[in-house]
């Protein structure tokens, strides 16, 4: 089996983010890390709307990000810490859009490893030099400087290495001009000594070019971060040193100068445990500063330091606002605050400030003495304003695929995030749309249009709709409303119409060919008598009609200089075929009219002719299609591209060479099934085609390669672009008898999520398939749900009952509150996912937590077991007491009953349905119970783990005799059940201790597709002697009793494996588009989608290998990641085949793609064509 793994969505958590101008323009970017991929964001300060420039996978793990800027530079540079074992200094080439490595330097191996430098990165503010440090002992500091012809250069590494240490946090200190200082938190320690943190300076002598070690003090054991204070003539240098309760001002100045704040906690807290600082952000004005940090529950404090000359005089800090934990703080210039988060919920936000928090709320500063930690109240958004949003899926945590709204192409509901701002997210396949306005039509329209007053302006200043036998024009301004001295025909339909040059308007009806002039004056075609007008195209200087049942008899029509009015083509065209449609090619640079016309013929053909002078109306080339064309369009989307929507919903793409007009390269996809409309639209600024069949697609470029993605909107009927001052770029469409105004936000992305918000943590989740609800289970540590804060604080006599709905604070931007370890939170909630109503919600008491969940059959009756723990503890394992409560569906699936609560003496880690009885997993024992009127009833029990078991599938063709069973580090084991003497027997096991996270169970039995806590996919299969074996003896006896020295005697058959970079936390296998095959579908804890195609042909698989070869033999990550080494970062990679590097084919430049074209021995259409068919005809 060879598997070929491709990346469906990428990552969406992000663990750091940098600010700068990696353009070298004005405008401020951010560049963010998510895993392996390094994208750069680009907030519009004009609409608040955060755009995705470009984004690039770097095969490795994405430790760390800096930005610098050389002395006198305008650009800024990346310093990019991985898992590489080296230096990358990189640049983002505006002119290839892609980032490239300036200067790369190895230090170490590659990998994850503590003493590697990676996992910090440092730049002087001078840009003058950088740090890269590990997490034990190993520091570097490169000096960066230019060449004679101002290239980046790097000199020798300079190490500054201190045995039996810990790095925490390392910045650099802004110190002027000076000697570069890079400050760190480190624990020094060994041979028996007491460890003790200290803040360290180190010094880089750029004269005698060495690193010394030049200052360090004792701080806090709960120090964990460091902020660095502008310097020179901005500030006083120095560093703020985050501790657990408390920031102190450090510097090497200072002496014993230490100035103290305590961080301000939220009032009726229950947990009393200092706050921690987790990010941070210091934004420069003129002549004055400020700070921004939050704290681990979500909350801003702006941190002002006063000071004189260099030294510092007084710290303040007050609460500024609330959101959701972030990773990253970037504050723009243009007053925005970007945030990025972890979690699910609340997304990547990007918010405007409302004023600096100055007015109002107390500030608490060094110079008052606190005798306890001082407290605030939180209140709603009051400085921020959230403009725009980038939805996070991370971390998904457990996913299913149904299809419950009965569309075309299943969902993924996904379990994502945590605390109160987790959700139960359904996600689909497709664009997300907005809907701006929505007008009742005076009876069907057929058609629609938009027109500018000039071609240079920016917006549209009609809309014209037609009608079965009337066209109607609407003015776009602050209201829509009806012109009637347009010029314009009403009295009769509309099949094409275009603004021309010298301010006219062409109209093309059944009846005639119209050119209303700008003065007002109408010059009018007729067709012959008795002939109509079936089908036109029309630019702006240009336009061709096809007359209805005339055996393919086209007009082609050209604007006279002079005149400034439409003259017919002394020559006409003759296609022998009737037309259904023609298309214009779009106007190239330099060109005053278009060079081809594309017809589609009523013959299955679309044909290409000439336009231009020397060979007018002359055919070109000839593409026989599937059915007749519906409608056909030409945009230039990096080549000329021709599309044709055919009447069996085939929608077919083919290159049109800008010369000789030869159609190559076609590729069909199937939309569904009705005729299929093209629309040409803009979208970024770049041509694209709005295909309309049973639903709207959208066909674009996406970083150098055409996307095909549906738009998760209604079907429409016709649709255009649309411009005006409110809507930059959206779509004008008819859907029955409404004209809608739509706008496509987020165009790079390919998947849209609807949230369904939950309380606490989801853990698991099962669907009723009769009613179509969701059962779910919620639990959380150290955390306390609303209602059990406010008893808690009526208890403590904090708050009497009356205030206790309003004394807790919304979790849903507050969080939920904390309390000490060892509590916990737990609920099981049924939800309705189509109105995202809540039927029921239950809540565990005395300390419960629900850790499992599964359904079973008793009698024919479906029953919901949830397994309990209570004051459950992770290290060790172990809890006071466990149950499984038993729940019956009630109220036709929309509520749960409680029928009893079986004690048991270990935490039911799985729950699984097996021959008519519920298997249950206690540590490493599977035990079995039957219905019983006060409890579940003991079977029989039989142990067949060395550790904990934490997962069960059943065997899909022998349910009742086979499961696989999962081992918290000891891989995968298949276990028989013998049904005469009630025992498991293990009979396959591993032969490496895989973590396992998440497996599913092929069809066929024998093969298991499993990932691991490390970032590894494998699929084990049984050996082929054991299974005969099993076929024969299906209890296992006989392989139990073949006893080894270790384990069993047979182990599994590795078939593939790889590494993909993230955990994954869901398999299943699915078909993700109608009529597609069956794909292996998995999630991955930071919120990536991937799918592995198994190759069913020969040809494909060393195709597919062979330009993966080539790949990694001509093409190098900007990280400087050797591929192989990352694919088999802990074992070997076997048996996969990497789509996501074969897709980079689509964004290189020529000549590397001629060169890996050569190396492959296809052409480069050849490669495209493969690489296209492979997504689309398997994925998406």
């Amino acid at each position: 089996m060879f598997l070929y793994n491709l990346t469906l969505q990428a990552p969406t958590a992000v663990s750091t983010a940098i600010l700068g101008h990696f353009s070298g323009g004005k405008h401020q970017e951010v560049v963010v890390a998510r895993q392996q991929f390094l994208e750069l964001w680009r907030p519009d300060t004009a609409t608040g709307k955060l755009v995705v420039e470009h984004s690039e996978n770097l095969f490795c793990r994405v430790r760390s990000l800096a930005a610098f800027r050389l002395t006198g530079g305008s650009k800024d540079y990346i310093v990019l810490g991985s898992d590489a074992g080296a230096l990358s200094l990189l640049e983002f080439d505006t002119r290839g859009k892609r980032f490239v490595a300036v200067q790369y330097h190895e230090f170490g191996r590659t990998g994850l490893r503590r003493q590697i430098p990676g996992q910090y990165v440092a730049a002087d503010p001078r840009g003058r030099a950088v740090m890269v440090a590990g997490v034990e002992r190993t520091k570097i500091v490169y000096v960066v400087t230019r060449d004679a012809a101002a290239n980046v250069m790097i000199q020798s590494p300079l190490e500054a290495n201190k045995a039996h240490s810990v790095c925490f946090d390392v910045v650099g200190v802004d110190v002027g001009y000076e000697n570069p200082v890079f400050a760190a938190i480190e624990t020094v320690g060994g041979d028996g000594a007491q460890t003790t943190k200290q803040l360290v300076y180190y010094e880089l002598d750029l004269g005698l070019n060495h690193v010394v070690r030049k200052w360090s003090v004792g701080i806090s054991d709960t120090a964990n971060k460091l902020i660095a204070l502008p310097g020179s003539s901005d500030g006083p240098s120095g560093v703020l040193v985050c501790s657990e309760g408390f920031i102190e001002y450090r510097h090497s100045t200072g002496g014993a100068n230490v100035h103290r704040v305590p961080v301000p906690r939220r009032t009726g807290q229950i947990d009393t445990r200092g706050l921690m600082i987790v990010a941070s952000a210091v934004h420069r004005m003129k002549n004055a500063f400020f700070i921004l940090a939050q704290a681990e529950t979500g909350d801003l404090y702006k941190i002002a330091v006063q000071y004189t000359a260099d030294e510092v005089t007084r710290i303040g800090i007050k609460y500024f606002d609330t959101i959701a934990p972030t990773s990253s703080l970037c504050i723009l210039r243009a007053g925005f605050l970007f945030a990025t988060t972890m979690e699910s919920g609340s997304g990547h936000q990007l918010f405007q400030f409302e004023n600096l928090g100055d007015e109002g709320g107390e500030c608490f500063s060094t110079d008052t003495e606190h005798d306890s930690v001082p407290e605030f109240s939180a209140h709603e958004l009051s400085s921020l304003a959230l403009v725009d949003e980038i939805e996070s899926l991370s971390p998904v945590i457990r996913s299913q695929v149904h299809n419950l709204a009965d569309e075309e192409a299943p969902q993924i509901y996904a379990l994502c995030g945590r605390g109160a701002r987790s959700a139960l997210r359904i996600v689909r396949h497709g664009l997300e749309v907005s809907e701006m306005a929505v007008s009742e039509l005076p009876g069907t329209p057929r058609a629609v249009w938009t027109v500018r007053r000039r071609e240079s302006d920016s917006c549209d200043e009609y809309i014209v709709v037609s009608f079965v036998d009337a066209t109607l024009v609407l003015s776009v301004g602050e209201e829509v409303e009806e012109v009637k001295d347009s010029g314009l025909l009403a009295t009769a339909p509309t099949l094409a119409l275009h603004r021309v040059d010298g301010g006219g308007l062409v109209q093309v009806t059944p009846r005639a060919v119209r050119h209303v002039m700008a003065d007002g004056r109408v010059s009018e075609w007729q067709p012959p008598q008795g002939r109509e007008i079936a089908c036109a195209a029309v630019n702006a200087r240009q336009a061709v009609v096809a007359l209805a049942r005339s055996g393919g008899h086209a007009i082609y029509f050209e604007l006279h200089d002079q005149l400034g009015v439409l003259r017919e083509h002394e020559q006409a065209l003759h296609v022998g075929s009737d037309i259904t449609s023609l298309a214009l090619a779009p106007v190239d640079a330099g060109r005053v009219g278009a060079a081809f016309v594309a017809v589609g013929c009523e013959d299955q053909t679309v044909r290409v002719f000439a336009l231009d002078a020397a060979r007018c109306l002359e055919p070109l080339s000839v593409q026989a299609v599937a059915d007749s064309p519906h409608s056909v369009a030409m945009v230039q989307q990096g080549v000329l591209t021709l599309y044709a929507g055919l009447r069996n919903g085939l929608l077919v793409r083919a290159n049109v060479d800008a010369v000789s007009g030869e159609l190559s390269a076609p590729r069909t996809r199937f939309l569904g099934a009705r005729p299929v409309q093209l629309c040409v639209a803009t979208v970024r600024g770049t041509p694209a085609v709005v295909a309309l069949a049973t639903a709207p697609w959208l066909c674009h470029v996406v970083q150098g390669r055409v996307r095909v993605t549906p738009l998760s909107y209604d079907a429409l009927d016709y649709a255009a672009g649309f411009t005006s001052d409110q809507c930059a770029e959206g779509l004008v469409c008819i859907a029955s008898n409404t004209l809608r105004i739509l706008s496509i936000d987020r165009p790079d992305a390919i998947f849209n999520h609807a949230a369904i918000p939950l309380s606490l943590t989801p853990r698991d989740f099962v669907l009723n398939a009769t009613s179509r609800h969701f059962a779910v289970i919620e639990t959380e540590h150290a955390h306390l749900t609303s209602a059990q804060a406010a008893r808690e604080l009526v208890a403590r006599g904090d708050i009497n009952e009356s205030e206790a709905e309003t004394a807790i604070l919304p979790p849903e931007q507050f969080g939920l509150v904390r309390s000490e370890r060892g509590r916990w939170a737990s609920l099981i909630r049924v939800l309705d996912p189509f109105t995202g109503d809540s039927t029921q919600i239950i809540e565990l008491e005395d300390n419960f937590a629900a850790v499992s969940l599964g359904q079973v059959v008793f009698g024919g009756e479906t029953f919901v077991v949830v397994g309990c723990a209570r004051g459950m503890t992770l290290s060790p394992r172990g809890c006071q007491a466990g149950a499984i409560r038993t729940y019956r569906w009630a109220e036709e699936g929309t509520r749960l009953e409680l029928v009893h609560a079986t004690p048991v003496d270990d935490i039911p880690q799985c729950l699984l349905p097996f021959n008519g009885l519920l298997l249950v997993s206690l540590g490493g024992t599977l035990r079995l119970y039957d219905m019983g009127i006060r409890q579940l009833l003991k079977k029989t029990q039989s142990s067949v783990s060395p550790h904990v078991i934490t997962m069960m599938r059943p065997h899909p063709q022998l349910p009742n005799q086979r499961l696989f069973i999962a081992d918290v580090q000891e891989s995968i084991r298949l276990v028989a059940y013998s049904p005469d003497t009630h025992v498991f027997r293990t009979v396959v096991d591993d032969t490496l201790p895989r973590y396992i996270t998440s497996m599913h169970v092929l069809d066929d039995g024998d093969t298991v597709v499993a990932g691991d806590k490390f970032g590894n996919l494998a699929v084990l299969r049984v050996p082929e002697r054991a299974a005969k074996l099993l076929d024969s003896d299906p209890t296992g006896a006989r392989l139990a009793f073949e006893k080894p020295k270790f384990g069993t005697t047979h182990k599994w058959d590795l078939v593939a494996e790889s590494h993909i970079g993230d955990i994954a936390t869901s398999l299943t296998t699915c078909a993700l588009a109608p009529a597609s095959r069956q794909v292996i579908l998995y999630t991955t804890l930071m919120g990536s989608l991937q799918v592995c195609v198994p190759f069913v042909s020969k040809s494909d698989m060393d195709f597919f290998r062979t330009l993966e070869l080539a790949m990694r033999k001509l093409w190098t990550p900007a990280s400087g990641r050797n591929h192989l080494a990352y694919r088999s970062a802990i074992s070997p990679v076997r048996s996969f085949v990497d789509g996501d590097l074969c897709e980079v084919f689509f964004t290189l430049d020529y000549d590397m793609r001629e060169a890996i074209s050569d190396e492959v021995d296809r052409t480069q259409s050849d490669i495209f064509k493969k690489l296209e068919d492979m997504r689309s005809m398997f994925a998406f």
